[in-house]
């Protein structure tokens, strides 16, 4: 089996495996976006530090140039005025010298002599200055000279005391033999006011800011502002262009780059809630789904298999032996096929219970699986009828070798009720594809068969024989020309009326089919019915009938009847899964109010236990169609199914109302039947009811409905019609 249907089914049987993946699943994904989340932050962090220190830059640059554009301007005025005098020299700088500048101070020293210093008040200790006798500050002045620009020292401490950054720019006086070095202008920066203006802290909007490289040496040199831990791993450095050298500037998070912890927990928190809602999620999908997926497989059970047996039903065995005798036509194969009934099973069910029956029943079914083989196909029809199919049979002599192991097998006592029982069981055999090569005929002949050992005295086995195919045959043909006639609408619908006893209203009718067949003209049920039963064809027809029914009932609401029409539904027909939703539908299309029907059916389709059949029952009740049992008292007559299933109609059968006035044992039994009825809230109609005395008497018995001849015959829609619209009269004796 493949990984994943393997995990399907883990999460389809154990929700909490969903829970636990949904979770894992949505703590992955949400970690992946948490990454993602911190890394765009980060970014966007970093992305403003480059913004930041850029502006940083531009700005420290920019107040530099401003400052030693100053000292170009005196240089060129130096280059046309060598020999100007302190006075000169004060009012020149004063003019240049404004507020925006950070330029604290100038020194004219030519021949390398500091003799000027503007403004002159506190500088004092600097005149007479000798550049060439000072170590601190020689090397700036031979650098500017060697590259005549301005080169900027420092920061450093001052002759006249604190820390500045001085420039200095030679200055070249022309000769006719050539440039002649006259000297050096030199201007000393306000350090702190510089930085200051160009905005410049050392805890820059909650950035580490450093600058390194004193007297221009660049990313090589000492650090002179701010804090060393600014260059360390993952910062942002630019460097600060002086006109010879440079400086770097770096900036960098106390704690690196990493995204606030309260941000990164409330983004945990919620991936957590969202792990938990996933969770439950997944939980509860996974339960629903079970759920439907249980239920799915319960209905596809019930469908296909019998409630009480386990075995394949007549529906499933049905597709199963289908599928069997397309292979055999493939492969040239033949089997044989076993219908098998339980003699004198009504009497265990009668004397011991149904309790005992169905241990009987599942015992029963469990020696037929033990008979037969992996391959083979055991099946329940219905009651105690089954079947076995053994593959890979050859002829008559090894098939009746398997009916005997089967039967001695069957005869072996049954421990029912603590008590070992003799069981035995008819057995009827058809061999494919020498008695039918279809479904119908295999079940048809092989049922008849089994009726042969049930003539022949029970308890033995009979092969498919030529006086049967007689029958068979006859059974085919009735079939045949029975869909034939489906085909050609020579199928008609007569009416009963149902009186009310207490209202003297007929408010039902029972549909009854006839068939106007072309040669054989009005041909009653009992001659088709019986052979639709066996061939599978009553599906097909009893559609037909509600069809018909649905039509009339439109026709009887049209002429002014308020009425429900009672209609007869075979136990065979509750096999298909399709059922309920077929007469649902037949109903809907026709547009009629199903809670107008009743569904006739017999007693054994109570007593044969079948969930499928008692799902559809189910089904149907609760959209509004009404349950009669039919000739009730003929069968198993239990009062246990009375309580528990859907019975809205006890229809007393014809043969205890016959008798009714000469039997007082009828009269007995049906009164029971009436009062029983009573106390279990079900409507009691009495069938049969052909002259006024029986009237009389069952309305004494305090009956609901009536039917019968006393009333009316069975007649066409249009007759029926006219004879409900008539009033009822108690004294006509034998109305039609």
């Amino acid at each position: 089996m493949k990984l994943p249907s393997l995990l399907a089914k883990l999460l389809i049987h154990k929700p909490i495996w969903s829970a636990i993946l949904a979770g894992l699943f949505t703590l992955s994904i949400s970690s992946l976006l948490i990454h993602s989340e911190v890394k765009r932050l980060q970014g966007e962090a970093l992305f403003r530090a480059v913004s930041q220190i850029g502006t940083l830059r531009a700005r420290l640059e920019g107040e530099i140039n401003a400052d030693l554009a100053v000292l170009k301007a005196l240089r060129a005025e130096v280059a046309i005025n060598p020999s100007m005098d302190q006075n000169r020299f004060g009012r020149l700088l004063k003019e240049l010298l404004s507020d925006g500048l950070h330029i604290s101070h100038v020194a004219f020293a030519p021949d390398l002599i500091v003799n000027y210093i503007y403004p002159l008040e506190g500088n004092e200790k600097a005149i007479g200055l000798n550049y060439t006798e000072n170590q601190q500050q020689v090397d700036s002045v031979l650098e500017a000279i060697q590259f005549n620009t301005i080169v900027l020292s420092g920061p450093l401490e001052l002759v006249q005391g604190g820390i500045a950054l001085i420039a200095r720019l030679p200055v070249y006086i022309e000769h006719n033999n050539g440039k002649q070095l006259w000297g050096i202008i030199s201007a000393v920066l306000d350090y702190d006011a510089l930085l200051a203006e160009a905005g410049i802290t050392e805890n820059y909007s909650g950035l580490l800011l450093g600058m390194r490289g004193r007297d221009g040496t660049g990313a090589k040199g000492e650090l002179f502002f701010g804090s060393e831990k600014a260059f360390d791993a993952g910062a942002v450095m630019r460097n600060i262009n002086l006109p010879h050298g440079e400086w770097q500037l770096a900036v960098r998070p106390v704690d690196g780059w990493s995204v606030q912890p309260f941000r990164v927990y409330m983004l945990w928190g919620v991936a957590c809630i969202l792990m938990l809602i996933m969770s439950v999620a997944g939980f509860l999908f996974a339960l629903v789904y079970q759920q439907k997926t249980l239920a799915v497989n319960t209905a596809n059970y019930r469908a296909n298999y019998d409630a009480l047996t386990g075995l394949p039903n007549r529906y499933y065995f049905g597709q199963r032996l289908a599928s069997l005798i397309r292979v055999m036509v493939r492969e040239e194969q033949s089997f044989a096929i076993f219908f098998i009934d339980i003699d004198h099973f009504k009497q265990v069910n009668d004397s011991l219970g149904h309790s005992v029956g169905d241990n009987l029943l599942t015992d029963f079914a469990q020696r037929l699986q033990q008979s037969a083989r992996d391959t083979d196909i055991v099946a329940r029809l219905a009651g105690d009828e089954f079947v076995i199919v053994f593959r890979n049979v050859s002829d008559v002599i090894q098939a009746d070798l398997l009916a005997e192991k089967l039967q001695t097998k069957i005869e072996q006592p049954f421990i029912l009720d603590s008590h070992p029982y003799l069981i035995t069981a008819s057995i009827g055999i058809a061999m494919y594809p020498f008695d039918g090569q279809d479904i119908e005929s295999l079940l048809l002949h092989s049922d008849q068969a089994m009726y042969a050992a049930k003539h022949a005295g029970r308890n033995t086995h009979f092969f498919f024989n030529e006086s049967m195919q007689v029958e068979a045959q006859h059974h085919l043909l009735v079939n045949a020309d029975l869909l034939r006639g489906l085909a050609a609408d020579e199928f008609e619908l007569y009416y009963q009326p149902i009186l009310n006893i207490k209202t003297r209203q007929v408010d039902k009718c029972e549909a009854l089919i006839r068939w106007n067949h072309p040669e054989k003209g009005l041909v009653m049920p009992d001659f088709f019915i019986p052979v639709a039963e066996r061939t599978g064809s009553i599906v097909g027809l009893g559609n037909w009938v509600l069809q018909q029914a649905c039509k009339d009932m439109r026709v009887f609401l049209e002429a002014g009847l308020d009425i429900k029409i009672s209609v007869n539904r075979s136990a065979s027909e509750f096999y298909s899964i399709k059922a309920y939703e077929t007469w649902k539908n037949i109903f809907k299309d026709n547009e009629v109010d199903s809670h107008r029907f009743i569904f006739e059916i017999t007693e054994s389709l109570f007593m044969g236990r079948h969930a499928a059949h008692i799902d559809v029952i189910s089904a149907l009740h609760e959209i509004g169609v009404q349950f009669a049992i039919d000739d009730f008292g003929t069968g198993y007559s239990a009062i246990n199914y009375l309580r528990n299933y859907p019975v809205d109609y006890l229809k007393i059968d014809k043969s205890f109302v016959q008798d009714l006035l000469t039997s007082k044992q009828d009269r007995m039994l049906v009164e029971v039947i009436i009062k029983m009825g009573q106390v279990l809230d079900i409507v009691v109609i009495a069938e049969g009811v052909e002259e006024l005395g029986q009237l009389d008497l069952l309305q004494q018995f305090d009956c609901d409905y009536i039917q019968g001849y006393w009333l009316s015959r069975p007649q066409p829609i249009m007759q029926i019609i006219d004879r409900c619209l008539e009033p009822i009269n108690q004294q006509d004796d034998y109305v039609i």
